[in-house]
């Protein structure tokens, strides 16, 4: 009944765990997690994933030296993902069936990566990033934000807002194709986002607004718009035919658009790509793939200044500090 409290007999749980933590402890009375060995940490880091390894560095200033040292990204440093080895896997089973793992890779540390998970069906291809965010196309090809560091996900108007986009569901009243246009095309509900959507581009970080799309342009003719970017305020589009929009999407009166640089006349020429960059100095810049006899994988890039208030551009000749990177994925 009463006296000392009874001992555990030998090998129960808890006598093993006394004895396990005699034999790690050593003699620490007080053990600390801060106290682990720097190496140790650096193994844990090399298991986790980038939105794992930054909750790391906020245990305590011993374990966030050790995500310094592993060269964890803690601000809003640039990276590069890849979703290469996601193609790879889809090549064996369907197309947002299963969970998505991406590499981010560090633009100047290029030994260096951290792995990205996606939710099932969140991801199916990816149309840009803006303020942290990256915008995806799910397994039903509508538009998702999704935030890799926070893991926060906000899903956007349905792609059947469009009025050229009919949803047609099957007999068990699940969604199988949509049909696009008046042509009578039909495309897999998974894949109409992989070529329906060009690039998103945020103006600021997200948060709840409108439940609908707003349609601002329809391009007619053989003309097609290529790149976007949001610059000072304004939205601005370059075309295949070079021609450059600004966008004002806040008047009072809905979307206004102004030409700041002309279409060309005729064909466009040996025009690979055209992007649009807006620079950390202020300048709007256009970036023109071209095909090139004698360069590199026949490939030139020439980069041409906008400026809008004057409705030109001007050839940027001796530009330092921007790098146009070429990849496969």
């Amino acid at each position: 009944m009463g006296g000392t409290t009874p001992t555990s007999p030998p090998g129960s749980d808890s006598s093993l765990s006394d004895e396990f933590s005699k034999a790690t402890l050593g003699p620490f009375t007080s053990p600390r997690w801060s106290d682990l060995p720097i190496d140790i940490l650096l193994s844990i880091l090399q298991c986790l994933e980038l939105p794992q390894a930054r909750a790391f560095a906020s245990v305590c200033t011993t374990w966030r030296a050790a995500t310094t040292a592993a060269g964890v990204p803690l601000s809003s440093t640039p990276w590069i993902m890849s979703w290469g080895n996601y193609l790879e896997e889809i090549q064996l089973c369907d197309r947002g069936s299963s969970a998505v793992t991406c590499n981010l890779y560090h633009p100047v540390a290029v030994d260096r990566s951290y792995g990205v998970s996606f939710p099932k069906g969140c991801f199916v291809t990816c149309f840009g990033a803006s303020h942290g965010w990256l915008i995806l196309a799910n397994n039903l090809s509508n538009l998702v934000l999704y935030n890799p560091v926070t893991l926060a996900m906000i899903t956007l108007p349905p792609v059947t807002d469009f009025a050229c986009v009919e949803a047609i569901y099957g007999i068990g009243g699940n969604l199988e194709h949509y049909g696009l246009g008046t042509s009578g095309a039909r495309y897999e509900a998974n894949c109409l986002g992989i070529w329906f959507y060009q690039k998103a581009v945020l103006s600021c970080s997200p948060s709840k607004g409108q439940s609908k799309w707003q349609v601002a342009s329809t391009l007619i003719g053989r003309d097609m718009y290529l790149d976007c970017v949001y610059h000072k305020g304004r939205f601005y589009a370059v075309t295949l035919h070079e021609m450059v929009e600004k966008w004002d999407l806040d008047g009072a009166n809905g979307p206004t658009r102004e030409v700041v640089v002309a279409a060309r006349e005729g064909p466009p020429g040996c025009i690979l790509a055209r992007h649009l960059v807006s620079t950390p100095w202020g300048d709007l810049l256009q970036v023109r793939a071209v095909l090139a006899v004698g360069y590199p994988d026949g490939i030139a890039f020439k980069v041409y200044k906008v400026d809008p208030d004057a409705f030109k551009m001007v050839v940027q000749e001796n530009l330092v500090g921007v790098v146009i990177p070429k990849w496969d994925h």
